[in-house]
């Protein structure tokens, strides 16, 4: 939260930000109380160059007394509540306030004068505070995970802009394959696992995992190096790509185009985080002035299939995730076939069998029409006494929507009479039964 959590009302209180001797203290000292009571504790690698710290962010997983029962009968103790969790970290702290929010739990402990002053406390009537942020972890590979999507500050940002058109995506909980036809109507459903071990994600986006561990970059312009060495970092040949452009291949603009092309997600980064708008304002344009990274062996243009650079590149990279990562490919054909599947589903009610029906007709017979063709062609109703001569499926489960068109056109006019005949049945039979109830004495 930067350290503001607490900064607005109903708290009010002054967190002023930390010079790195201060929060180097404070960072141990909450380290060592809190392996009091978990096994794992543990802090993200700062980004390169901090002048000052907001807040403390850590995170732990395993509960001591779970790892290290002190009797024999202890093994079999359940994890403690999370409730129970956030209470005893508040007390080890020593936190005179809380902010909760799900596994995670925000604490303003006192600045006590043995961390060191910070600029302007003295400045200010209000006592100082220091916020810590603590994240509970269901494991130690959830552990491992939050630590790596977090270290070195914005290299997800940058190395996300990075692999997001080659349908990557780094998230909170794995990396993730997108499914294009999917991704504009349900970004969610559009994923598919591929990995949330670190070390393979770095692996396959042909990354060093040695130093990735160790300490923070020596400057931002090594961060930014280090982000370069992605196998899939390119930079545009040309600044200027008009958005009608489709063909322009592959990478990253940067600069003032690359403004242009931002998402609004992108936008809100650049406004506030400054090593982001960094990499797009200063690093990504310099590199084509030094003419790094272009990749001009790349093929522009369209091929012989009429698909473009961005999408053939795509392609190449999908086809590499499913040969490391095998289980993927299932997920993804299945994922992919579900959805096409119930997308023409949705297509064929609407379009073609409310399309194949005359609109002249009478509008209760039309809808009596309409309801029996849907019961025969997407529910295997036989009751109607018509069956269509051939399957409408295919085999692999999609509608034969030639061969449903037949059908209507053949049988349309005798099945609306059923279909009304039947209707008017049920009305009949109902107001009977409507007649019999206040016809039964209370």
């Amino acid at each position: 939260m930067g350290g503001l959590a607490f900064s607005s009302e109903p708290y009010g209180l002054y967190t002023p930000r930390m010079p790195p001797a201060v929060y180097r203290r404070v960072r141990a000292m909450v380290h060592a109380a809190l392996r009091e009571v978990f096994v794992y504790v543990a802090t993200p690698i700062e980004g390169p160059s901090k002048a000052d710290h907001g807040d403390v962010d850590v995170l732990v997983a395993l509960e001591k007394q779970l790892a290290f029962p002190n009797t024999p009968g202890d093994h079999l103790a359940q994890p403690a509540a999370l409730q129970d969790l956030r209470s005893t970290i508040k007390n080890v702290l020593h936190a005179e306030h809380v902010i909760v929010n799900g596994p995670s739990v925000s604490m303003a402990i006192p600045w006590l004068s043995s961390y060191g002053e910070a600029d302007g406390v003295n400045g200010d009537a209000r006592s100082p505070y220091i916020q810590v942020d603590v994240r509970i972890c269901r494991d130690v590979d959830k552990l491992s995970w939050v630590l790596f999507k977090h270290a070195h500050g914005d290299i997800w940002n940058l190395v996300g802009s990075t692999i997001r058109p080659f349908g990557l995506t780094v998230e909170e909980e794995a990396m993730w394959l997108r499914i294009p036809e999917i991704e504009a109507l349900d970004r969610k459903k559009a994923r598919v696992f591929l990995t949330n071990d670190p070390a393979e994600v770095l692996h396959f986006l042909g990354m060093k995992a040695e130093g990735f561990w160790e300490e923070p970059f020596a400057s931002v312009d090594a961060l930014f190096e280090y982000a370069a060495t992605c196998r899939l970092f390119r930079v545009r040949m040309e600044a200027s790509h008009d958005n009608a452009d489709a063909n322009a291949g592959p990478g990253l603009v940067g600069g003032e185009e690359g403004r242009k092309q931002m998402k609004h997600n992108d936008r809100q980064r650049m406004r506030f985080r400054p090593v982001y708008q960094k990499w797009n304002d200063e690093f990504i344009p310099r590199l084509r002035a030094e003419g790094r990274f272009m990749h001009e062996d790349e093929e522009d243009g369209q091929g012989q299939d009429n698909t473009t650079t961005d999408t053939r590149v795509r392609d190449r990279v999908r086809k590499e995730a499913f040969e490391r990562f095998p289980h993927a490919e299932k997920d993804y054909r299945d994922r992919l076939r579900e959805w096409r599947l119930k997308r023409q589903s949705d297509e064929v009610w609407r379009s073609t069998i409310k399309g194949s029906i005359p609109t002249d007709l009478d509008p209760q017979y039309r809808s009596c029409l309409a309801g029996a063709l849907k019961k025969i062609i997407m529910g295997d109703d036989m009751s109607f006494g018509i069956a269509p001569p051939t399957p409408l499926r295919t085999p692999d489960g999609f509608y034969d929507e030639d061969a449903i068109r037949a059908f209507i056109q053949e049988h349309w006019q005798v099945l609306g009479l059923i279909a009304l005949k039947r209707q008017h049945e049920k009305m009949a039979e109902a107001m009977q039964q409507q007649k019999k109830r206040k016809a039964s004495p209370p």
